[in-house]
């Protein structure tokens, strides 16, 4: 079969008509199309990839499985990756409650038991934030060791068993108990009176002050002193040759010897002794 030369063509498609021209133009575009989509439906071509990943199913109720644990963020909450699949997962702890007056010390007690180990988790609730039951490696409830250690205090809502664990730390001032913290939030927990309450109230007593006594000391007293009587020689040295008045005047020492106030040669009184 001889070709066709494109001078036959060229004047073909000038000889027709414009309807005959747009029908073929639109047929030519039809294959392009054609050939086009077989292109992108043969084996050779790669997927796009997906931008959305699908969300990550909840884990149900009652589901038990072993998590190493990675971070502990307080004492009633962690981060860790499940050994089996390498999910990772954060976890709260059921029946334990931080307690702020002792956060620092109730971190490291949580620490110590749980980085960096190997704990088996039983959900209790089906959310985003995973409530769980915590087995340690040797066996031992976690929230029981806390409770019981004193490093928190005990979510009787979620577990109620753990109400006497906590009232024998209490009672042996164990870890928070051995502070002034009485209760979550330092409040004091007071138990409920069997004798209901009435309405009306007593009325307010008032109590007063006991009457100040004031003491007064008495100065002490003085000793007494007794002085010894001069003996006639220091008598009579203290006073013949003094000067005295009036003339004739007399005076006896303590054992009777008597002077005499008496004018000298000099006309001056003194005293002399009588005899």
């Amino acid at each position: 079969m001889e070709e066709m030369s494109p001078g036959i063509v060229r004047r073909f498609w000038w000889r027709t008509g414009q309807r005959a021209r747009l029908a073929l133009a639109c047929l030519g575009v039809l294959t392009v199309l054609a050939v086009t989509g077989a292109a992108g439906f043969s084996g050779d071509a790669s997927p796009l990839p997906s931008a959305v990943s699908a969300p990550a199913a909840t884990v149900p109720r009652g589901s038990s499985f072993e998590v190493t644990v990675r971070t502990v963020t307080d004492v009633d909450r962690f981060e860790g990756v499940e050994a089996d699949t390498g999910r990772q997962l954060t976890a709260r702890v059921a029946g334990v409650s931080p307690a702020d007056c002792w956060q620092s010390q109730s971190r490291a007690a949580a620490e110590t038991l749980l980085r960096g180990k190997t704990v088996r988790l039983t959900v209790k609730t089906e959310s985003d934030e995973l409530l769980v039951d915590v087995q340690l490696p040797d066996g031992t409830d976690y929230a029981r060791a806390a409770v019981g250690e004193g490093a928190a205090f005990a979510e009787l809502t979620a577990r109620g068993e753990l109400a006497p664990v906590e009232a024998e730390a209490r009672k042996a001032r164990r870890g928070l108990w051995s502070t002034g913290c009485n209760g979550p939030a330092d409040i004091t927990l007071v138990a409920p009176s069997s004798v209901p309450s009435t309405s009306s109230s007593a009325p307010p007593t008032t109590t007063e002050p006991p009457p100040v006594v004031t003491t007064t000391r008495q100065p002490p007293k003085p000793p007494i002193v007794t002085i010894e009587p001069p003996s006639d020689e220091e008598w009579l040295a203290r006073f013949v040759g003094k000067r005295c008045f009036p003339e004739g005047a007399r005076r006896a020492s303590p054992e009777g010897t008597e002077i005499e106030c008496v004018r000298g040669d000099r006309g001056q009184l003194r005293w002399q002794r009588a005899d």
